[in-house]
């Protein structure tokens, strides 16, 4: 069992601790006022929680620390644990990691310069082994709060996600307007008449959620799905929200349950047409990209015209000359503009679009064929694989 220090004889190192101990209250004021004059987190915090949760960890340090060394002996797990438990009680207050190392950094110098000044003249030479071993204890308890302060939080972001994520699936999977009002009474959430879902991918998008959120309209829910984020956004939606180097694609509002569950499908197959194109960035609407979903949403049909126009001319033309100039051709409507642009005779163009129309049976000039061109040189590229 730890002696106590007051039963150490008064001498040396004992001598100072007492020293110390009987101007600790004043010494753990200090390290307060120090606290909230270099912190702001800790200057805005009450001057309860002060009380009752900050002062008496910085009490608990120097104890901790003068017991130690006049006991030469170090610190013990039961110790440690104490500030573990400081660790998660700051999380709990929303103060953030940084200042809470601050606040031991600030603490440790307060309560070094009052063991300093409780040195009497002549005996200097007790600091040498002291400051080595208060920097060691100073250490070894900080690290203790900051393991058990990221623990706390790694669990607690799981436990958010987890539900962000049951939240929204409650939502999807609600078929009437019953079990809609189940899921708002159950997750304690006011749930708006109808959400526009946007669903996000890209590298480090799932981990910045939060930011996500944050930057969204008031009232919009969010989950992970895989490596993607969902978002649902109240009523109405001009521009997702998004990022540098984020893809997004975003839908039209849905009121809750199926509606909304199968926008989001549509929203999913929007989102895979979009990387099918090679797209990395940007925003999709539900009005964008409209041949390459329709071609996606009928598998049949997009076999029928990858055969006939995309296997026929790269199986012919493996300069792609023609196609060049067939996708220019399609664009302007025009055979001058086609030549200006591609820098050939008029007569070229001609030529090349007569050679589409042997080899595909499809005429670029008739408004028909020329639809079934388009559509098929509008092929994702997974669907050309």
């Amino acid at each position: 069992m730890t002696r106590s220090l007051r039963a150490v004889p008064t001498s040396g190192v004992a001598a100072l601790a007492e020293r110390v101990l009987s101007d600790l209250d004043s010494l753990a004021a200090r390290m307060g006022e120090a606290y909230q004059s270099e912190i702001p987190e800790y200057a805005a915090m009450p001057a309860g929680d002060m009380a009752a949760t900050v002062l008496p960890t910085s009490r608990r340090l120097v104890t901790a620390f003068l017991d130690c060394v006049v006991n030469e002996r170090a610190l013990t797990e039961r110790e440690l644990r104490v500030f573990e438990d400081s660790g998660r009680e700051r999380l709990r207050l929303g103060l953030p990691l940084e200042s809470v190392l601050h606040a031991f950094r600030v603490g440790g110098r307060e309560a070094w310069t009052a063991l300093c000044a409780a040195v009497p003249p002549g005996e200097e030479v007790l600091l040498a082994d002291l400051g080595a071993r208060w920097i060691d204890v100073v250490d070894r308890t900080s690290s203790a709060m900051a393991r058990a302060y990221l623990a706390a939080s790694h669990d607690r972001l799981r436990d958010l996600d987890a539900r962000r994520r049951e939240l929204v699936e409650a939502l999807l999977t609600a078929t009437t307007p019953g079990e809609v009002a189940a899921v708002s009474l159950r997750f304690s959430t006011l749930l708006a008449p109808c959400y526009v879902p946007v669903l996000l991918a890209g590298a480090g998008v799932a981990a910045g959620i939060d930011g996500l959120l944050a930057s969204a309209p008031a009232g919009t829910l969010g989950g992970h799905r895989g490596e993607r984020v969902l978002l649902l956004v109240p009523h109405r939606l001009d521009a997702p929200p998004s990022s540098a180097g984020v893809l997004a694609a975003w839908g039209r509002p849905a009121a809750c349950g199926v509606e909304l569950l199968e926008e989001v499908r549509s929203v999913e197959q929007l989102l895979v047409t979009a990387l099918a194109e090679g797209r990395t960035a940007g925003a999709y609407g539900p009005d964008d990209l409209l041949v390459e979903q329709l071609l996606l949403g009928n598998e049949r049909v997009a076999d029928a015209l990858r055969r006939r126009v995309a296997d026929v001319l790269a199986a012919r033309d493996p300069g792609a000359a023609i196609v060049g100039t067939l996708r220019c051709y399609l664009q302007t409507g025009s055979i001058p503009e086609t030549a200006r642009r591609e820098h050939v005779h008029a007569n070229t163009v001609g030529y090349r679009l007569g050679r589409v129309k042997e080899l595909t049976g499809l005429d670029p000039r008739v408004p028909r064929d020329s639809a079934l061109l388009v559509l098929g040189l509008g092929l994702p590229k997974e669907v050309l694989a």
